[in-house]
């Protein structure tokens, strides 16, 4: 399931890894969760909101959302227990309400609420690069395999870049490392409604569960 959370934000700095801080923040919130090493079955997005660049961080502005995909409605549930608790999922960002995110059906495309890691080998893709809907085509399938989905559905879900007239990359940094990724809208066929929203959950590309690869409608996006 893919939730999407309003913020409530203080006026302070935040760091440019607060991606990863979230993704930490989840498995602390989580500790049943058996995935911390293998494929993310699991997305944690950025933050979305009006937001100042300055030497030592960011100043968000509200509104802001936040949004938190998982494949497994035992951790969800988890999580959202842990919430009601303790809102506050980092220093000074405070989870106030959520909303549901509706899956689209057949083709849909979907906004990029983070950079889009895809690895060949050692390689990091770009979207101009042609070996990329493969890549995310595969790993898209194997998150599903790893929910339990058969293949026989599986195999009809494929993930690519969409075209589109601002694409841009970014280098993030997760622990000790670089990772660059593709700020750049997906398009994902899926025969059901279902598929579309596990994939949306799971994300798409690598280090979903470290703040890459989060997706959302385009109509949550311009909302």
């Amino acid at each position: 399931m893919k939730l999407q959370f309003d913020l409530d934000i203080e006026p302070q700095l935040h760091p440019y890894n607060y991606g990863e801080l979230l993704g930490r923040a989840f498995y602390d919130r989580v500790p049943s969760y058996d995935h911390h090493d293998t494929l993310s079955i699991h997305s944690v997005g950025w933050i979305r909101g009006e937001a100042d660049a300055t030497r030592h961080g960011l100043v968000f502005s509200e509104p802001a959302t936040w949004s938190l995909g998982v494949a497994q409605k035992d951790v969800l549930e988890e999580f959202l227990s842990s919430v009601e608790k303790n809102s506050e999922i980092l220093d000074g960002i405070r989870i106030e309400s959520v909303t549901t995110v509706k899956p689209p059906t057949g083709t849909a495309t979907y906004f990029a609420e983070s950079p889009i890691l895809v690895r060949d080998d050692g390689d990091h893709l770009t979207y101009e690069d042609a070996r990329t809907t493969e890549r995310l085509t595969k790993i898209a399938r194997d998150k599903l395999d790893a929910a339990g989905i058969p293949e026989e559905a599986t195999s009809q879900v494929e993930v690519g870049f969409a075209d589109y007239e601002d694409p841009r990359t970014k280098v993030v940094q997760v622990g000790d490392l670089e990772f660059r990724g593709s700020l750049c809208p997906v398009e994902v066929t899926a025969p059901l409604p279902e598929l579309h929203g596990l994939i949306m959950s799971v994300g798409v590309g690598g280090l979903t569960g470290m703040g890459m690869g989060a997706i959302i409608p385009m109509s949550y996006a311009r909302g």
